[in-house]
């Protein structure tokens, strides 16, 4: 139990770490169609990409391309108001080796704080990816509406510039 414990702090721990390094990217008119959807110029550059989800837009698209096997990590985390607003939403992977309805990392749900701000870690998916080739993120809202955050990759990209900043934190703040 103890050494869950540990394991599931230390987790933790290296998410915050990750997430603090990630490149705010606001999305706010979303990629709302599988046909064009915003592309992940490198998967590896910690990115973090807030995007908004509703009724009349369900889901979103992510797409990116590797000429490798390699270790891109996923996140998903949905802001605390936005999830005691009811707004729930989740991630599923399609790409080479993954089986055609995708792959759907396990849910945690574990509150976090970062840089001030209150989350819920929604899911990560952090394996390799199996293959070199074309993979796509979907994420899918499953009630409500309400802003999320998808974080991709692990190498350190610096931070947004300030009107980048500015635009993360009005969607956020909902204007």
């Amino acid at each position: 139990m103890i050494a869950l414990f540990l394991a599931s702090f230390a987790l933790l721990t290296t998410l915050l770490t990750l997430l603090r390094l990630h490149l705010g990217i606001a999305n706010e008119d979303g990629s709302h169609d599988p046909a064009t959807p915003f592309v992940i110029d490198d998967p590896t550059l910690a990115q973090a990409i807030y995007g908004r989800l509703s009724a009349a837009a369900p889901s979103a698209y992510y797409a990116w391309s590797v000429a490798e096997a390699v270790g891109v990590r996923a996140m998903l985390l949905i802001p605390e108001n936005e999830y005691q607003s009811g707004f729930r939403a989740h991630i599923v992977l399609f790409g080479p080796g993954f089986p055609p309805e995708g792959v759907t990392p396990a849910m945690h749900l574990a509150p976090l704080t970062i840089a001030g701000r209150t989350y819920r870690l929604i899911q990560t998916h952090v394996p390799p990816l199996p293959a070199p080739g074309a993979y796509r993120i979907e994420v899918r809202c499953d009630a409500g509406s309400g802003v999320y955050c998808l974080c991709v990759g692990t190498r350190e990209a610096g931070h947004a510039d300030a009107a980048m900043r500015a635009r993360i934190a009005r969607m956020l703040e909902g204007t």
